[in-house]
């Protein structure tokens, strides 16, 4: 065979031999989400916590579970474990930079304290808090034992007697494969094999109860996968308000809104509407509006929206994490979210206006601090309520300074996001006051000239007891008002109706984040004729602009 040819079938099959490498190396990147650093290298890692500082977390360790800090033992420092947790509690630390599935594993303790438990041990392959190996000496009882932990259930694989003391002591432990070998200062040894947990996972330390107890010279070996870290937070893009016109990142834009009131009631239903924007994007609509404090949730109960608050104003964690889901997800697709934070069905709920004034202020910082900036503000949601308004901040008379008050406290942490005070279209209330960005206003309110204004809450033309159905009345209604919007450069209008916003209704399935049908009969319920109205009067949108869509309605 000529030589060029065998060159080629050598480097042909290189070039395979690579590519299953390399194939091999994304599909395990895939299936467990780690970042590979030179694929799996060797690791030798060692911390003796000299260069932490006495009374801090030593760095590079997350603690899970009981309070785990550096302090010194004569000259040298040591990593505590000083909380004094109820019998049940794993007290655990981890090591979140590297992780190990075969590996030789060592450390250092010394028992403190303990009425209960003392001492401690080893973790590793740790998958999560509930999940993991684990070597501990217990100088209270007697033992040396190692276990697993599985989905937070402790099961013990092997013990053997060793005697008590506060002296230091040398913990090491071996794995391969499925094969655990344990060691107490060189001297007792435990071998039991296992299978149950699998793979790479992270390594820590562990004490129980009131275990009080010192660890040092924490040490590894074994060929290491460092995971990708996490990604900066990025600012988003920032909405702004120039000329009493919208500005997104810059570009002006026009904006054409769904209200989804209820939209963080739970994971799935903030999943549903995050699931939707490409379709409101591809029928124009660019901003949605959601409220902290569940607004109106129709029928059968109108008080069943969430309040994403404590009593105290504190912002609840799963409501946090839904909310910036959402606002990062329309920022993705150059989208603008409206967020409501005090509404009157909720603000009895608070303690008292000390509270009202921690929620404003925890949104606020919560938006800064995550850098969330293609949002504003509705401050206070029917501010006047004539029946479900109850704290005095939130009602005649004084409305003007009670207004600016509830600003200042947002402005005090985001002096950047744009915000205002919506009134109740009924009651004796202004829908202006002298430190506004946003000019808010509901229902039948007529559009101001001035100022940059949304109409948060359009009338509602379903019910909450049959919703998703609407008569050519109604539509003749809602084109009548998407018609003034349109033509009104200042003005935004957020689509409202029961069939988006309220919870479970007569239909037994809403909020619905889907636009669903043409709202003709109960196998019809839905505001497609809405999605399309945009779509063929304004066009579909591509962040910064709409653009013409190849679809329209033969018949709207």
């Amino acid at each position: 065979m000529p030589r060029t040819e065998i060159t080629h079938d050598l480097r042909s099959i290189m070039e395979i031999h690579l590519f299953r490498r390399q194939l091999a190396i994304v599909i395990f990147s895939l299936v467990t989400g780690l970042a590979l650093a030179d694929d799996v290298v060797p690791g030798d890692r060692k911390w003796d916590f000299e260069g932490d500082f006495s009374g801090k977390p030593a760095s590079g360790f997350r603690t899970a579970v009981g309070e785990w800090t550096v302090t010194q033992d004569g000259k040298n420092h040591v990593l505590a474990q000083s909380a004094s947790n109820a019998d049940s509690v794993f007290n655990l630390v981890l090591r979140t930079d590297v992780l190990y599935s075969d590996l030789d594993l060592s450390v250092r303790l010394k028992a403190m304290k303990g009425v209960v438990d003392q001492g401690g041990g080893l973790v590793w392959r740790v998958k999560n808090s509930q999940t993991y190996y684990l070597a501990r000496f217990n100088p209270l009882e007697d033992s040396f034992r190692v276990y697993k932990v599985v989905d937070g259930k402790r099961i013990q694989l092997g013990s053997i007697k060793a005697s008590g003391d506060t002296d230091w002591h040398t913990l090491r432990i071996t794995m391969n494969g499925s094969k655990i070998g344990c060691h107490l200062d060189e001297t007792l040894h435990l071998e039991v094999e296992d299978t149950s947990i699998r793979g790479y996972g992270r390594i820590g330390l562990w004490s129980k109860s009131d275990a009080q107890t010192y660890f040092d010279d924490l040490k590894v070996t074994g060929k290491l996968i460092v995971p990708k870290p996490p990604e900066t937070i990025n600012e988003t893009k920032e909405f702004e308000i120039k000329g009493d016109r919208p500005f997104l990142g810059g570009h002006e834009v026009d904006l054409w809104g769904l209200r989804c009131g209820n939209a963080f009631f739970s994971d799935a239903v903030t999943e549903r509407f995050i699931r939707n924007f490409d379709n409101m994007n591809a029928h124009g609509i660019n901003l949605v509006g959601a409220y902290i404090q569940g607004v109106n949730a129709g029928f059968p109960n109108g008080d069943a929206g969430l309040n994403g608050f404590s009593r105290h104003g504190l912002l609840l964690p799963e409501v946090a994490r839904r909310m910036e889901w959402l606002i990062r997800e329309a920022d993705r697709r150059g989208m603008v979210v409206m967020i409501g934070i005090i509404t009157p069905r909720k603000d009895q709920d608070f303690y008292d206006d000390a509270a009202i004034q921690k929620a404003i202020e925890e949104t606020a910082r919560f938006l800064t601090e995550k850098k969330l900036r293609n949002v504003f503000v509705n401050l206070c949601d029917e501010f006047n309520h004539p029946l479900n308004a109850d704290k005095l901040l939130i009602r005649e008379p004084d409305g003007p300074q009670k207004k600016a008050r509830m600003t200042a406290w947002f402005k005090a942490i985001a002096p950047n996001i744009e915000a205002g005070v919506g009134p109740h279209w009924k009651a004796d209330t202004e829908d202006h006051y002298p430190t506004m960005d946003v000019r808010i206003i509901q229902k039948g309110m007529p559009i101001p000239k001035e100022g940059f204004v949304v109409n948060v809450e359009p009338i509602r033309e379903d019910y909450f007891q049959n919703d998703g159905i609407f008569n050519q009345t109604n539509l003749e209604a809602i084109f009548s008002n998407c018609r003034k919007y349109l033509d009104a450069p200042n003005a935004v209008l957020m689509f409202h109706s029961g069939f988006v916003q309220g919870i479970t209704n007569y239909s037994g399935t809403a909020p619905h984040a889907e636009m669903g049908g043409y709202g003709t009969g109960p196998t019809d319920r839905g505001i497609r004729f809405y999605y399309d109205w945009v779509r063929d009067n304004v066009g579909k949108w591509e962040y910064p602009s709409h653009v013409p869509a190849a679809d329209f309605s033969i018949n709207p």
